[in-house]
C-alpha cells in the first residue's frame, strides 16, 4: 500500500507540481473571490492521492486540470452558486455532467461486489452485525434485538468481522501488487 502511494506522490511531485503555480493563476483569475486557489489546489491534490493507481492516465496535466476544474464546480454547488458568465464554445465542453464518471462506477462496484463476497465468509452473526450497524445503520441495541443477542456480542462481531474484512482486503491488493510488479519486470 505505502508503495502505491510512494508512486503516486512522485508521479505528483513530476507531473503536477510544476504546473501548480500555472493552475493557481487561472483559479485567481477566472474565479476571482468565488473560491480559496489554495483550498481548491489542496482539495484537487487529495483528490488524486486518494487514487488507486494512476496508470491510466495519458495527460497529467489535463487531468490534473480537470480535477480542479470538477473541485471548484463542486464548490460552486455547494455553495449554491450559479455563474452565468459568457463561455467560449470550449468552456461549454467542459459542464459537469451530475452522474459519476463510468470509471468511478465500475471501480466502486467491484468494491462492492468484493466486499460481499467477503462478508459471505463471515459466521452468519457476524456478517448480519455488519450488515444492520453498517449497512442498514441501525443501532447496536436494534442489531442486538434482532439477532436475539447482547450488544457486546455485536459490537464484538462488529469489531473482529471488519477487522477481518479489512485485512483481507489488504492481503488481496498485496498480492495484486506484487503480481503486477511481476507482469512490469516480464
Amino acid at each position: 500500500m505505502d508503495d502505491k502511494r510512494d508512486i503516486i506522490a512522485a508521479w505528483v511531485a513530476r507531473e503536477i507540481l510544476p504546473h501548480e503555480r500555472a493552475v493557481h493563476a487561472w483559479l485567481s483569475r477566472r474565479w476571482r473571490n468565488v473560491v480559496d486557489p489554495d483550498d481548491v489546489l489542496q482539495e484537487a491534490y487529495c483528490r488524486i492521492s486518494s487514487l488507486a493507481r494512476i496508470d491510466h492516465i495519458d495527460n497529467p496535466i489535463g487531468y490534473f486540470r480537470r480535477t480542479v476544474h470538477t473541485v471548484v464546480a463542486d464548490a460552486l454547488n455547494r455553495a449554491g452558486i450559479i455563474n452565468f458568465t459568457s463561455m467560449t464554445e470550449i468552456e461549454w465542453l467542459n459542464v459537469k455532467d451530475s452522474e459519476p464518471l463510468a470509471d468511478r462506477v465500475l471501480e466502486a462496484d467491484q468494491e462492492l461486489a468484493r466486499v460481499h463476497t467477503l462478508l459471505a465468509q463471515l459466521s452468519d452473526t457476524g456478517r448480519r452485525a455488519i450488515e444492520l450497524r453498517r449497512v442498514e445503520g441501525v443501532s447496536q441495541r436494534e442489531a442486538a434485538e434482532r439477532l436475539g443477542v447482547s450488544e457486546d456480542v455485536i459490537r464484538n462481531h462488529l469489531v473482529r468481522g471488519v477487522k477481518k474484512i479489512l485485512q483481507a482486503m489488504a492481503d488481496q491488493d498485496a498480492t495484486m501488487d506484487c503480481a503486477e510488479r511481476e507482469r512490469a519486470k516480464g
